[in-house]
């Protein structure tokens, strides 16, 4: 009995110390997990307080990831994708440490035993080093070696795909810059229309400097384009601006108004016409059955690009100038009521003014627009006292002159190219301005040349073709696009059709090659003095005018391949565009004939 009295005691003594010491065994699980998360913050502390200690953890991590991204940039050309994928893959697991450190925190503490446990485990399977250094060193050898494991041919695969893509990207960045980059060519859609109702229309191409700083030469010189429809009359006007009116299709009797005279002039296909700026005029189409289409070219007076027409009458597109005086003005100048000033010259503005004022102007002009429908009584009085052109022989000081008065000064069995030069023509003499009708046969090309100084604005009357012009890369925005192309020639080339304008600089080498009958007319800027100097034919060859050893030091061919070359050509200035190809079918045409036809036929024979 006395040795179970000492028994007792001693059992009890011993369960309490298993006791306790299962229960420090939990504190110490515990506590475990908050001690690691605070172990960074512990640090910093210590390092803060010793100077002597490295620097901070985070700091240094910062800074070698930095160093690490610059190590990958520089690396990056070169290395396959399986190490980008890498650095990418640890990225992405640097990010998810703060945010399961923060989750582990946010768990109740008797939770978060288990996944400690299992957290020990993993970092013991994987066996990680201690310091985040070597970490990194080894995690940069293992992906550096995973990367020299991809081999040589993901590398090759991979730059090779680089320059397909960026072989493809530049040709299809050059071939969209020969769409869009071409600044001298405008369709006809970038015309912008002024006026137009049932009866026509008027419209004015937009500015050339807008497009490009290239035609800032041009910014004074507009481009206006009238058509109207069988017996129809645009409305008097005047504009600050001197005009040069070409007549393109139809017949047009323009009447010109002066203070002291009036003149009326027929106009037919290829008449041009000299219009003063400030010039009172209108114009009739007094053909039953075919559209007037008339182009002019405007040079503003005022404002460089900018002009204005000014009416004196007032219709739904346009009020009266005047519209623009005071009623006092207006009842002094005409000494007469404002009233009967507004009936007559104004028209009623106000809607509600009285229904039997309104019945009789219905269908008057104001509700046309500044292109109104005319009687054949009408057209017979406007045309009474008209003169027509001057045809042949000299130019008249005011009146107009038609475009072929002249022989043509390049032609042969392919083309036509007429011109009047300010020597010739003392309307244009003053606006140093030239004219010129270009007619090109189907299949036929105007041969490669340039103008010494002239500047051409050109429009296409009729039929279609493309060109080529010549010009010189610009070598700032070359630069500051980073083009591979290094070469500074370049070609604009566009396709034509009616209503077409394109510019053509002085300097600049053209050929024009036409798909149908192809006419186009032609304004040249600054032509005193202007030549025009053709690269092939038989005549007006500069290239063939060089010194013999010129050639030889020119080209990469000798002299005597360099004449034989040139004289190949046996036309001037108009050719036939596809000479191999019609030599090929007029050999396979010949070779038809003694084929196994014509062994039939003659074995029949």
């Amino acid at each position: 009995m006395a040795k179970m009295r000492v028994r007792f005691p001693t059992l009890v003594l011993l369960l309490g110390i298993v006791f306790l010491m299962a229960v420090s065994i939990g504190f110490a699980h515990g506590e475990k997990g908050v001690t690691k998360n605070h172990e960074r913050p512990r640090e910093r502390e210590q390092e803060e307080h010793d100077p002597r200690q490295q620097p901070r953890p985070r700091q240094q991590e910062e800074q070698e990831r930095e160093h690490r991204r610059e190590d990958e940039h520089d690396r990056e050309p070169s290395r396959g994708r399986s190490g980008i994928e890498e650095s990418r893959e640890e990225e992405r697991e640097k990010r998810r440490e703060p945010r399961r450190e923060w989750e582990q925190e946010q768990q109740p503490q008797h939770g978060r035993r288990g996944e400690q446990e299992e957290e020990e485990e993993r970092q013991s399977s994987r066996q990680r080093p201690q310091s985040r250094r070597e970490e990194r060193e080894q995690e940069q050898g293992s992906s550096s070696s995973s990367r020299r494991q991809s081999g040589h041919g993901r590398r090759q695969y991979h730059e090779s795909r680089e320059q397909r893509e960026e072989g493809e990207q530049a040709q299809g960045s050059r071939s969209d810059s020969r769409r869009q980059r071409n600044p001298y060519h405008f369709s006809s859609e970038r015309f912008q229309t002024l006026y137009k109702n049932r009866n026509g229309q008027i419209r004015v191409l937009e500015r050339f400097d807008k497009r490009t700083n290239r035609l800032e030469n041009l910014q004074n010189y507009r481009i206006v384009e009238f058509q109207s429809k069988p017996n129809t009359l645009i409305l008097p006007k005047h504009s600050d601006a001197d005009y040069i009116i070409v007549v393109l299709n139809g017949r047009a009797t323009i009447t010109i108004v002066n203070p002291d005279k009036r003149q009326a002039y027929n106009l037919q296909c290829g008449d041009a016409l000299r219009l003063p700026a400030g010039t009172t005029s209108y114009i009739l189409n007094p053909d039953d059955n075919q559209n007037l289409r008339v182009v002019k070219l405007a040079i503003p007076i005022n404002n460089p690009g900018n002009f204005y027409d000014f009416y004196p009458s007032s219709t739904k597109d346009q009020q009266s100038y005047f519209n623009g005086f005071s009623r006092n003005t207006l009842e002094a100048t005409f000494n007469t009521r404002y009233e009967e000033i507004q009936r007559v010259l104004l028209g009623y503005e106000d809607k509600q003014e009285d229904e039997e004022q309104r019945r009789g102007q219905e269908q008057s002009y104001q509700d046309e627009g500044v292109i109104v429908r005319v009687s054949q009584e009408q057209i017979q009085e406007l045309r009474k006292h008209a003169q027509s052109s001057s045809g042949k022989g000299k130019p008249s000081e005011s009146g107009p002159f038609n475009l072929r008065s002249n022989e043509p000064v390049y032609s042969n069995k392919f083309g036509n190219f007429y011109e009047i030069t300010p020597d010739r023509n003392p309307q244009v003499q003053d606006l140093d301005i030239s004219l010129t009708l270009i007619e090109i046969s189907k299949g036929a090309l105007l041969l490669p040349h340039y103008n010494s100084k002239a500047i051409f604005i050109v429009a296409v009357d009729e039929g279609e073709g493309n060109y080529e012009l010549v010009g010189i890369r610009d070598q700032q925005r070359q630069q500051d696009e980073k083009e591979e192309e290094k070469e500074e020639v370049r070609r604009y080339s566009a396709r034509l059709s009616q209503g077409d304008i394109f510019v053509i600089p002085a300097g600049h080498p053209i050929s024009i090659n036409a798909s149908s009958n192809l006419r186009l007319l032609g304004f040249g800027i600054n032509a005193d003095q202007n030549q025009r100097n053709f690269l092939a034919g038989s005549e007006d060859n500069v290239i063939r005018q060089l010194d013999r050893e010129v050639k030889q030091l020119t080209f990469p061919g000798s002299a005597e391949d360099v004449e034989r070359l040139i004289k190949n050509q046996q036309q001037s200035y108009f050719a036939n565009a596809q000479p191999q190809q019609q030599q090929q079918r007029e050999n396979e045409g010949r070779r038809g004939i003694r084929g196994p036809i014509s062994s039939i036929l003659s074995g029949l024979y």
